[in-house]
């Protein structure tokens, strides 16, 4: 209905200034229902008040009792402001993108012997060269991969760059040349770092010359196993430039996106090219779409929020395609890159970014009922109130008692929210007492989660029977948590997924049929609880056996320890060596000697 107190039109737009800046409406109690950025505010406020808006901005209107204004030096200081509003007060009729996460790049860094690396976050922070953005890490590690393979750059970090004794195994399968042990001339890698970068800039032609050209002259040498080198190297930049989507490399770096709405939810589907290639396809799903939002709404907001964590391509091609008006209302800096009326490939590339936009929506939604029904055997199975809308489950991993790491899944209606995943070193329990660590993890879990007034779950799960389930009880009772119902998945004697015992907050054993929905879905729950556990000690696993137990003496580091490991020869040579020896040893004084004595002993 109507509010009682509208936005009166004459008394806003009197003490609004023509400068540019951010402005608010505001809700009867003071909360922000809409905020928006304008070079001119009072124009645009203005705007809001000719009677052509869209039903979701009209229901913003009659719901608005005040607007609010923040005068700005600039545009795109303007552009800051509203981003940080919006994400800060959440208003309630903005088209909200959850997915802000930076997009990953591939990185070059600036090096006598520069790395080929991936890297996520503000490309002018870092330096060296950065390729992209690409619209996942897949794309960028395959990426990588392909660098590899042709060009054979490092990898490695300089901490282990800097302290290799002997080439890795990289260098063996020919997927890297070793320059941390002076495998390859300085001059010779820089030729293959320009070769790399000409490629990543979609100039394939150039580093296909240029590596020919190399293994002619290898070969004219008489020098056969180099020019087999290059010929592989050609062969794996031309397998490439064959499963490139876009031939044209001299073609600007372009973003095609599409958008699609139905019933009160949208898609936009973002096909990017870079460097004359086509890197894979982003999808983002806006929240707060109102059931009259039209896809060139959802494209506008796109535009208007869609390019913050990434310099914008030279090229935006838009389906539906939007007017200029519109796109400088959404974004007057894009008002020069987006192509009002594409043709052509640009066109049907448009136009394909909108169905795909379209069939991922269909997904999502199907996906989503399926994950609604499930939830909802759920709370039927287990007498809930009401579907779980948000799961944790325990787990505890280790191998044969160490490194033991227990671990904290999150589902939120159903699915992963990945974000709020938590590991637990554990502290106190003895290897292989699975109940103690157990009881650790959920502790020091609940106890913070009630001290900082964390979210709390409608459903705690354990991977485990009913001794598990018993530690889980007592942990949660000590930790002074309100009822909450608890359920262990016990696996049933031949580990087999289906054939679980679960044991009901009642303390009951029950089994559920296997193909049972709400079964299915407490173990997608327990099955990411287990692999994010199963993680999280092979990780801890893997960095101690890549350590050295000279990394536990205290006043040894890096170059201590290889100028050691070098005078003895090794480990062995070190155990067999006295105080005296080691004290000969550069930087090895008298006491740190005896210290090191003691303990490889």
């Amino acid at each position: 209905p109507p509010n009682p107190m509208p936005v009166s039109p004459q008394s806003v737009l009197a003490r609004l200034p023509n400068a540019p800046g951010v402005y608010r409406f505001l809700s009867p109690s003071g909360s922000a229902l809409y905020v928006g950025k304008a070079r001119d505010l009072k124009k645009r406020v203005a705007s809001y008040f000719n009677g052509r808006n869209s039903p979701r901005i009209s229901l913003m209107l009659a719901a608005a009792a005040d607007v609010e204004a923040t005068v700005t030096a600039s545009g795109d200081e303007a552009l800051l402001l509203e981003n940080n509003l919006i994400k800060t007060l959440k208003p309630r009729y903005n088209i909200l993108f959850r997915d802000d996460k930076s997009y990953p790049f591939l990185r070059l860094t600036r090096h006598a012997f520069p790395r080929v690396m991936f890297h996520r976050g503000d490309p002018k922070k870092n330096n060296g060269d950065h390729f992209g953005p690409y619209p996942d890490s897949r794309a960028v590690r395959h990426t990588v991969d392909l660098v590899q393979r042709a060009f054979q750059l490092r990898t490695c970090a300089d901490s282990v760059f800097h302290n290799r004794a002997r080439p890795c195994l990289l260098h063996q399968v020919r997927r890297c040349s070793a320059p941390c042990v002076n495998k390859i001339a300085p001059a010779e890698y820089a030729a293959d770092v320009a070769r790399a970068r000409d490629f990543l800039r979609g100039k394939t032609d150039a580093a296909l010359q240029e590596m020919t050209r190399a293994m002619e002259e290898a070969s004219a040498r008489r020098e056969y196993e180099s020019a087999v080198v290059w010929r592989d190297r050609i062969r794996a930049v031309a397998v490439v430039r064959k499963r490139s989507l876009v031939d044209d490399s001299n073609s600007p770096d372009a973003d095609y996106a599409g958008a699609y709405c139905e019933n009160s939810a949208a898609c936009v589907n973002v096909a990017m090219v870079r460097g004359g290639r086509s890197v894979g396809e982003r999808r983002l799903f806006p929240a707060h779409v109102e059931s009259g939002d039209s896809a060139e709404d959802i494209l506008a907001a796109f535009l208007a929020q869609g390019y913050r964590a990434a310099p914008p391509p030279k090229k935006i091609v838009l389906w539906p395609p939007l007017n200029a008006d519109d796109v400088r209302a959404a974004n007057p800096d894009l008002a020069e890159r987006v192509f009002h009326s594409p043709s052509g490939d640009a066109r049907t590339r448009a136009r394909a970014a909108a169905e795909n936009a379209r069939l991922a929506l269909a997904m999502r939604q199907a996906r989503g009922a399926a994950t609604a029904q499930k939830l909802a055997a759920v709370a039927e199975r287990l007498n809930l109130p009401a579907p779980p809308a948000r799961m944790e489950c325990f787990d505890v991993s280790h191998t044969m008692g160490a490194e033991t790491v227990a671990a904290r899944v999150v589902f939120a209606d159903g699915l992963p929210f990945s974000r709020e995943h938590r590991r637990f070193n554990i502290r106190t329990a003895r290897g292989g007492d699975d109940y103690g660590a157990l009881h650790e993890a959920i502790l020091r879990c609940y106890r913070r989660a009630l001290a900082e007034g964390w979210q709390l779950p409608d459903l705690i799960l354990i991977d485990g029977g009913v001794g598990q389930v018993g530690a889980a009880r007592a942990a949660l009772n000590e930790a002074k948590m309100p009822p909450i119902p608890l359920v262990g998945i016990a696996k049933g004697p031949e580990r087999k997924s289906g054939a679980e015992t679960l044991i009901l907050p009642d303390g009951e054993a029950a089994q559920w049929a296997s193909d049972d929905p709400a079964l299915l879905a407490l173990l997608a729950v327990r099955d990411e609880a287990h692999r994010f556990a199963i993680a999280g000690h092979r990780k801890r696993r893997e960095k101690k056996q890549r350590g050295s137990i000279l990394d536990d003496v205290e006043g040894i580091g890096p170059k201590a320890r290889r100028i050691l490991l070098e005078r003895f020869g090794g480990l062995k040579g070190l155990r067999a060596a006295s105080v005296a020896d080691l004290s000969g040893a550069e930087g090895i004084g008298p006491v740190l000697a005896e210290r090191i004595f003691r303990a490889l002993r």
